[in-house]
């Protein structure tokens, strides 16, 4: 009985996602509002292309691969 409630316990703290570090959070929300101040003067296809690397920031930040995701964003902005 034991084996099977520790199992349990093992399954369902593995099975939960790592919470989302809040620096990643704001910072790519931060990006976001930068981005929609000039949204006007960016093309379309351009749009795309910022919001697509925004994710890719987010998405390496926010499975641990990156620690500071601000300067990657501060460097897609300039791109």
């Amino acid at each position: 009985m034991l084996r099977v409630v520790l199992s349990a316990v093992l399954l369902s703290v593995t099975a939960m996602p790592v919470s989302t570090d809040v620096n990643c959070e704001n910072a790519y929300i931060n990006y976001l509002e930068r981005l929609s101040d000039r949204g006007d003067a960016v093309s379309g296809d351009r749009l795309a292309t910022l919001h697509r690397g925004a994710l890719r920031i987010f998405d390496a930040c926010d499975g641990g691969h990156m620690d500071n995701p601000e300067p990657m964003f501060r460097k897609l902005e300039q791109s």
